[in-house]
């Protein structure tokens, strides 16, 4: 599996129009956790943008 359970809930939460306030507070994180937290799924599937990620999940469900 590619993304661990945690990053299966980001990426859905993304997925679904939430912000990074919104995600963290859904996870009990603050927003600056989720922005890490989402630069290592970037990393992961060669990403550098939001919008690029988005288009990756479009493609590649989680």
């Amino acid at each position: 599996m590619l993304f661990n359970e945690e990053q299966i809930q980001i990426a859905k939460l993304v997925q679904n129009g939430f912000t990074n306030i919104e995600i963290g507070e859904e996870l009990g994180y603050s927003a600056d956790c989720i922005k890490k937290r989402l630069s290592k799924l970037y990393k992961t599937i060669g990403v550098k943008k939001r919008i690029e990620f988005v288009k990756w999940l479009a493609n590649n469900p989680v």
